[in-house]
């Protein structure tokens, strides 16, 4: 049975969590935070959507996207050390680029940040495909 309280909290509190999740994946390249710390929380807003909605629709939501997410996540996470390769460098060290001038804010991109998000895409693919063979085991 599910909670009419725990789906009017649900619908308020997710556009947070995934909120948050989006600005701990975008700061982990500069600061604590990155992919993995991003994957769980958004883990997170999954069981809470399941939990007040029902694992039958977040599954056929997320279905078609958690069977790719985590090879995807890692080819993502691999290629982000290709570029060094290429310049003679050792893989996986990070190369970083500034946009802007000096009027106005410099915008930081770095092959870090990619690194997070295919970290981000492994932890989110694995951990929706775990909680979905949960899911399926448990329901009758």
């Amino acid at each position: 049975m599910r909670s009419p309280f725990l789906s009017q909290v649900a619908i308020g509190v997710l556009p947070l969590i995934v909120v948050f999740a989006l600005f701990l994946l975008l700061r982990g390249h500069d600061a604590p935070g990155g992919g993995f710390i991003a994957g769980l929380v958004t883990t997170i807003a999954f069981v809470l959507a399941a939990l007040a909605f029902g694992a039958g629709s977040v599954r056929a939501a997320l279905n078609p996207l958690a069977c790719r997410m985590p090879w995807v996540g890692l080819f993502v996470a691999a290629a982000s050390g290709l570029p060094a390769v290429a310049r003679g460098r050792g893989f996986l060290t990070h190369y970083h680029v500034q946009i802007g001038g000096a009027e106005t804010p410099a915008f930081h991109l770095s092959t870090t940040l990619l690194f997070d998000v295919g970290v981000y895409l492994t932890v989110v693919g694995a951990a929706i495909k775990v909680l979905d063979a949960f899911a399926a085991e448990a329901s009758p």
